[in-house]
């Protein structure tokens, strides 16, 4: 996928309610909305891309999408998806949370989860949104927040899937999340058919862990498939730049010695084209 700004349409600037609850009333949720050129009036499959824990923007654009989900939004776009980016942290103040020690985080993936359902429940109701042809797709700490919105065994997701006037997710796709939560947790649970691909260097969130995860779905027959690149790092489906050493992100595998991310080709190019076939096949009629 090239990275080509120009490709994109404008993006319709929108908001909804989260299922997070402050003082009594649902958050608001400050969210970007793009639609494939075509016809007004067809009812077209989305997406809702879920960022990391650097926020949804690039670092000195403001309000300028970074360069990995301008890349993806393209690509989505141009298979005919509307794209929907809830800005979770924005909405709540902050700009990124990587530099934020984990036990100190107030917006983790639980409270995100509730993001990603209100997100659900608001965009199924637009028009021109094929209801029950919505996927997720999240990054890192999107990604965590993708797996953790798609569990069956969560109390709130369980009380979501069971209302009838919404349907649910019909497919999650999780780049390098972090699956320890998921993979430690005896009631987690696809609900819905999931991939996951994360980098086998990844120093940040442990490609073991979804490891893991992806053993005990083949032994329980869940519709879950994990994709390991050998020597990918944390962040491989970056259209550009170079591998880093970010020395200021306190956890990570080796807590206080940083964590390394940066773009692999080739990684890359596979994921995107698993990742495409997956969501024509999910998403298809």
């Amino acid at each position: 996928m090239a990275c080509a700004a120009s490709a994109l349409p404008p993006a319709e600037r929108v908001r909804f309610d989260s299922l997070d609850r402050e003082h009594g009333a649902p958050v608001s949720i400050e969210a970007l909305m793009f639609r494939p050129a075509g016809e007004s009036t067809r009812e077209y499959p989305a997406v809702i891309a879920l960022h990391g824990c650097g926020g949804m923007y690039a670092r000195g654009g403001e309000g300028k999408l970074g360069a990995r989900q301008m890349a993806h939004a393209e690509a989505m776009l141009a298979d005919g998806y509307i794209v929907l980016f809830p800005d979770s942290f924005g909405s709540r103040g902050f700009r990124e949370v990587c530099t934020i020690r984990t036990g100190e985080r107030t917006i983790g993936h639980r409270l995100r989860r509730l993001d990603a359902l209100g997100a659900l429940r608001w965009l199924s109701s637009q028009p021109g949104v094929d209801r029950h042809r919505i996927a997720v797709i999240g990054w890192s700490h999107g990604g965590s927040t993708a797996l953790s919105a798609i569990n069956a065994g969560n109390r709130d997701v369980a009380a979501f899937r069971a209302r009838a006037d919404t349907p649910f997710f019909r497919a999650a796709v999780a780049f390098y999340p972090g699956c320890t939560p998921a993979s430690r947790d005896a009631q987690w649970q696809p609900a819905v058919a999931t991939r996951i691909l994360i980098g086998a260097a990844d120093d940040w969130t442990p490609a073991s862990a979804c490891e893991a995860l992806g053993a005990r779905a083949r032994q329980q027959d869940w519709p879950l498939e994990v994709t390991v690149y050998p020597n990918a790092h944390h962040g491989f489906d970056a259209p550009g730049g170079k591998l880093v050493h970010r020395t200021d992100v306190p956890h990570g595998v080796n807590p206080g010695q940083g964590v390394h991310a940066g773009p692999d080709p080739v990684a890359r190019e596979d994921a995107n084209r698993r990742v495409a076939a997956f969501l024509r096949e999910t998403l298809a009629r």
